[in-house]
């Protein structure tokens, strides 16, 4: 179960990838369709399920989560699942928190999923398994079997990993397992779902991967660059791999219709940008016009503008480094200091310095507008106290 890498910048380059683990992983004996593919559009992002990346994670309020969900569905929908797989099937295709993860065996389809959604802003990634030799591994069984299949024995192994709801009993297994869904839904159908459900180790497939007996490359990721996005979502489009394969319905083919005929071309970095970071006579670093602002001017077009205010009575107690953030950052009134939602994400507003005679004020959207004409090379002010 070991963990390597490869890299893939065409869809051409990722599917002779898929097509050389395939060779690699088959077993000729029983023609077993492996491996199995997820996409994720952050290459960074962990093998972890959607109900352990936050808290809390114990059963008692993962039972608690499935009883809301089965009580609540039925009125929603015109699927009737026919014993707890099924249910949490649902819930995981429609969003709950579960600890399952999504896989497919179409290559194709996790590619789409790893670059549906990625700006080509961060490198993307396919993640390819082997599922027998994951249930090898941790049942010592060379199988993967479908279990919501009701005529599927009830004392097989692979049920200790959905324990009935609210039972007295709370031990869980420790790793995951590769498990079929039935095709009962018709987006469980079109993604040609498979799942891993996980133990009670949060990263039990990277635990399994970095083990000192794992001796054979199985578990694999293919990072996806950020430069290839745009071009690989084209040659899916090219290939039939759109939203309507994924989601069959009227709102993902109204979604490809837009993509088909609305795309917009990607913006350049410099675009909107009219001023620059420089060190300022005022107060540290400052804001500089690059060239002549007019009065009434937008400024930020592409900034994000979401910002909290904390209690500046509650920071006494944290280090000065840490207090010396809110005092250069932040703007003060009232007692408050309004500040990014995280120092990490400091755009290049929060560096303009105050001034009693600005030349750029703040709206009650927290739209930063020219007051006047404003020269290149002049730094950019505002005054804090007429913030909203």
């Amino acid at each position: 179960m070991a963990q390597v890498e490869r890299a893939a910048e065409s869809l051409e380059q990722f599917a002779s990838i898929a097509g050389e683990l395939r060779d690699e992983w088959m077993n000729y004996s029983d023609n077993a369709i492996i491996p199995w593919f997820r996409g994720q559009n952050d290459a960074e992002w962990p093998l972890r399920p959607k109900f352990y990346r936050r808290p809390p994670t114990d059963l008692t309020t993962e039972c608690e989560i499935r009883e809301e969900f089965i009580t609540h569905a039925p009125a929603l929908c015109d699927i009737t699942p026919r014993n707890e797989w099924e249910w949490y099937f649902l819930m995981q295709h429609y969003g709950a928190p579960t600890r399952l993860l999504d896989w497919t065996d179409g290559a194709l389809v996790a590619l789409y999923f790893a670059v549906r959604d990625n700006k080509a802003d961060r490198h993307a990634a396919v993640w390819a398994l082997d599922p027998w030799r994951l249930n090898w591994t941790v049942l010592r069984k060379d199988e993967v079997v479908p279990v919501g299949d009701v005529l599927l024995p009830t004392r097989r192994k692979e049920h200790a990993w959905l324990p009935k709801r609210f039972t007295r009993s709370r031990s869980m297994p420790k790793s995951p397992i590769a498990v079929f869904p039935g095709h009962f839904d018709k987006r469980i159908g079109a993604q040609r779902s498979a799942f891993t459900v996980h133990g009670s180790d949060v990263d039990g497939l990277m635990t399994l991967a970095r083990g000192a007996a794992a001796r054979h490359p199985r578990l694999v990721r293919i990072r996806i660059p950020s430069w290839s996005v745009r071009q690989i979502k084209r040659s899916l489009d090219t290939c039939g791999i759109d939203e309507t394969t994924v989601f069959p319905n009227l709102e993902a083919l109204s979604r490809v219709v837009e993509f088909r005929w609305k795309e917009d071309a990607a913006p350049l970095p410099h675009d909107g940008v009219v001023t620059r970071l420089r060190p300022s006579r005022t107060h540290g670093v400052g804001v500089f016009a690059l060239k002549r602002i007019v009065k009434g001017t937008r400024l930020f077009s592409h900034d994000l503008d979401e910002m909290m205010w904390v209690d500046r009575d509650g920071l006494k107690r944290l280090p000065k480094e840490i207090r010396k953030l809110y005092e250069d950052f932040g703007v003060l009134k009232g007692g408050r200091y309004g500040c990014p939602t995280n120092f990490n994400r400091l755009t290049m507003s929060w560096y303009l310095n105050e001034s009693k005679r600005p030349n750029v004020r703040c709206d009650e959207d927290y739209n930063f507008v020219a007051v006047r004409d404003i020269r290149s090379g002049d730094e950019l002010t505002v005054d804090y106290a007429r913030y909203p």
